[in-house]
C-alpha cells in the first residue's frame, strides 16, 4: 500500500533517514500519535520499549516505501486530508 502526503501516519513504521540531529538517524519506530509538528514513536530499544516525540521540521522520514520531508507534513491529519496532491 501507498504513502501518500494526505494520509494518515498513526499505525505506520517509520525510520529517520535525514536529520539535523546525527543522533537521530536510523531511528526506526511506529507512529502512534500525530501533532502537526511532531510524531510520537515507539521505538524498540535494547530490553525495552520507549516513546521518543520527534520534530517532523528538520527530519525527513521513511514510511512505508516513500520518503516524505517532515516540513511537508506540518499540519494536522485534518488540515492535510484536504490539500490537493
Amino acid at each position: 500500500m501507498s504513502t501518500t502526503i494526505r494520509d494518515g501516519f498513526i499505525g505506520k513504521e517509520a525510520e529517520i533517514v535525514r536529520s539535523r540531529n546525527k543522533q537521530l538517524l536510523g531511528l526506526k519506530g511506529k507512529i502512534v500519535d500525530e501533532t502537526k509538528n511532531s510524531f510520537k514513536m515507539l521505538v524498540n530499544k535494547r530490553n525495552f520499549r520507549e516513546f521518543k516525540i520527534i520534530l517532523k521540521s528538520g527530519n525527513t522520514f521513511m514510511i512505508g516505501k516513500r520518503l516524505i520531508d517532515g516540513s511537508k507534513i506540518m499540519k494536522s491529519t485534518e488540515e492535510r486530508i484536504k490539500l490537493r496532491e
